[in-house]
């Protein structure tokens, strides 16, 4: 059973980019820029880039935060505009955003923590 939004706590978000081929190297600069600036972020708990392993021109951006408020202090951060300059160009499409909160009210596993 889903919880209430109130009782999600942690918040997840994944971004797909799809790169221009030619803009790879520009959008990983500028990633790696993004990805500095939000490691010091109250609130950010992972902030991990990856490139698919069969099409190197795609990034995923997986984001977990302690709740939606801290994501939400993270989409009004003075960096954001620049990164989404810096990028958006660069892109085959606009990006792809998922956005949610955890299934179960237990926030670990065997496997470590969400």
């Amino acid at each position: 059973m889903v919880n209430s939004r109130a009782e999600r706590g942690k918040f997840a978000v994944i971004v797909i980019f799809r790169v221009l081929e030619s803009k790879v190297d520009e959008f990983q600069q500028a990633l790696r820029v993004h990805s500095e600036n939000a490691w010091g972020e109250a609130g950010s708990r992972k902030f991990v880039s990856y490139v698919d392993e069969v099409d190197p021109t795609t990034f995923y951006l997986y984001e977990l935060y302690e709740n939606r408020e801290a994501f939400e202090a993270h989409t009004r951060a003075e960096y954001m505009p620049l990164f989404r300059e810096r990028a958006n160009p660069l892109l085959r499409e606009p990006a792809v955003v998922l956005r949610g909160f955890p299934v179960f009210k237990e926030y670990s596993s065997p496997k470590g923590d969400i």
